[in-house]
């Protein structure tokens, strides 16, 4: 009972003042306080968690697309290999290896980590189909517990077509041979070749197929004699009196320029042709170094610097002097030439010219690697004698930073033969001469009276042109209604047509690129 009697006098006292509120006042505020502090905690433990996932979500797209642009540029620069394997792996060097499709019909897998996450990614076998397309890259890109699987589409490009063309009736090939209808290929050819925009302008008179991821822009009094490829959404664009020649076509479509390092010699850098115009500086009892001067220089006399600086690795020709060349591969920085000098390649060589990077070279921003001017001349007695010879090749790695340029021109009644290319650098030609061959750059400008043409049959080099090869049927045999063909190819390019996020994961015994 005494207890009681505390209680109910505790509550009266409650009843008659304020003091009592206190105590519960306060114990009420800490609980609420307790409980919004908890509520504030769990909200910032899961807004951190969300935050954490959707980073890792951002970083796993990232690192999937970053094992696409990877595959890309392994399946350039190992195009020769995808020709004879259809498949890459890496093998037991960690170097990568032409191999087979494994049993589901897909190459095998190839990861690797990069910024922080780790990809993976697989590709459908060159030489087959992937649905629409000649090739897929499916990567996936995983960042902590979030994984992300992207797909990239990929059409078989080349700057070379050939168009078979089918037999009709009976052909007999080592006997009494009769023919009702016609058999063999065309051959497309895109002479100037540019990754953007090409500048037609002043007289420039271009007979040979022009082809090119940007605008065609033809100004002034210049003329173009045959098909022209603009890049996908751009144009064709003819202002003043240029014109395009009757008979011919404008298509839309972009193609991939190989990269040089897809057909460069890896060993390049140590093992080349360069020692070949080093002046000898001792000839008995045997010229030294080896093989020195085997490429003739005349008129006057070599230099340690002339007409090759090995320290530069700059080729310099200038007045009346002519430089023959009848190596294989050269590895170089620059090529100058002035006055009437000459570059010559001998009969029955083939001869190439790899320019390093302008890095690698020491060369500023906007550096010249080929400069001709004057009455220069660049030849190829192989080629004259019979126009299935070899021009010679100038191939620029060039610089995704480093802009580097190639600016020739030269009077009328010169004639060069050969083939520029440099995906990665900007082509200039100005002046009255007339340029044989291809000429493929970043971006290309004519201006002046310069003339572009090939002769008939005229083949570009197989490293820039894969073509499919196509033979007549062997001596004795029979064939009704079609043409036997035996077909080559030497290399496989691609270029990329779409791009997708996969949705989910693929699930197990499911093609790699399901739900893509």
């Amino acid at each position: 009972m005494a207890a009681i009697d505390r209680f109910i006098l505790l509550v009266r006292d409650l009843r008659r003042g304020e003091r009592g509120m206190a105590l519960p006042t306060t114990l009420f505020v800490m609980v609420t306080g307790i409980a919004l502090a908890g509520t504030a905690v769990m909200s910032t433990v899961n807004v951190q968690q969300e935050t954490h996932r959707d980073s890792a979500t951002k970083s796993a797209i990232a690192v999937a697309d970053a094992g696409a642009n990877i595959a890309r540029s392994r399946i350039d620069r190992y195009a020769t290999v995808l020709a004879t394997k259809p498949c890459l792996k890496k093998g037991s060097t960690g170097m990568l290896e032409g191999t087979v499709a494994e049993s589901d019909g897909w190459c095998p897998a190839v990861e690797g980590t990069v910024g922080g996450g780790r990809y993976s990614y697989r590709v459908s076998p060159a030489g087959s189909t992937c649905g629409e397309y000649k090739l897929c890259v499916v990567s996936t890109g995983t960042v902590s517990e979030a994984s992300r699987r992207i797909e990239v589409a990929y059409e078989e490009s080349a700057i070379q077509e050939t168009i078979e063309e089918e037999t009709t009736g009976e052909t007999t090939t080592g006997e009494e041979s009769t023919s009702t209808g016609s058999e063999g290929s065309s051959v497309i050819v895109e002479g100037l070749i540019g990754l953007n925009d090409i500048k037609i302008k002043g007289n420039a008179d271009v007979r040979v197929g022009v082809g090119t991821n940007g605008n065609v822009i033809a100004e002034g009094n210049a003329t173009v004699c045959n098909d022209v490829r603009h890049g996908t959404g751009k144009k064709f664009e003819k202002t003043g009196n240029a014109k395009q020649c009757t008979g011919y076509h404008e298509t839309e479509g972009n193609k991939t320029l190989p990269p040089v390092t897809s057909f460069m010699p890896s060993n390049i850098a140590t093992t080349n042709s360069n020692y070949r115009l080093v002046k000898c500086t001792k000839t008995k009892p045997v010229a030294e170094p080896t093989g020195c001067e085997l490429d003739t220089y005349g008129p006057g006399s070599r230099t340690s610097t002339t007409p090759w600086n090995p320290t530069t690795r700059k080729i310099d020709l200038g007045g009346n002097s002519t430089l023959t060349v009848t190596g294989g591969d050269y590895w170089i920085c620059q090529l100058e030439m002035t006055g009437n000098s000459q570059l010559i390649v001998g009969a029955g060589a083939k001869v190439r010219f790899f320019f390093d990077t302008p890095e690698h070279c020491g060369l500023s921003s906007g550096a010249t690697q080929i400069q001709l001017t004057g009455n220069t001349r660049i030849s190829a007695t192989g080629y004259q004698a019979s126009a299935s010879g070899s021009m010679p090749g100038f191939y620029l790695l060039g610089s995704a930073t480093v802009p580097t340029t190639v600016n020739i021109t030269g009077n009328l009644g010169t004639i060069d033969e050969f083939v520029i290319y440099g995906p990665n650098t900007t082509v200039n030609l100005s002046g009255n001469a007339t340029y044989k061959g291809i000429i493929a750059g970043k971006e290309i400008t004519l201006e002046g009276n310069p003339r572009v043409e090939n002769d008939a049959g005229y083949k570009p080099p197989v490293e820039i042109a894969p073509v499919t090869e196509v033979s007549k049927p062997s001596e004795g045999e029979k064939t009704t209604g079609e043409t036997k063909k035996t077909t080559v190819t030497t290399a496989r390019y691609y270029t990329p047509q779409f791009y997708v996020e996969c949705t989910g994961t693929a699930a197990a015994g499911s093609a790699p690129n399901a739900s893509c």
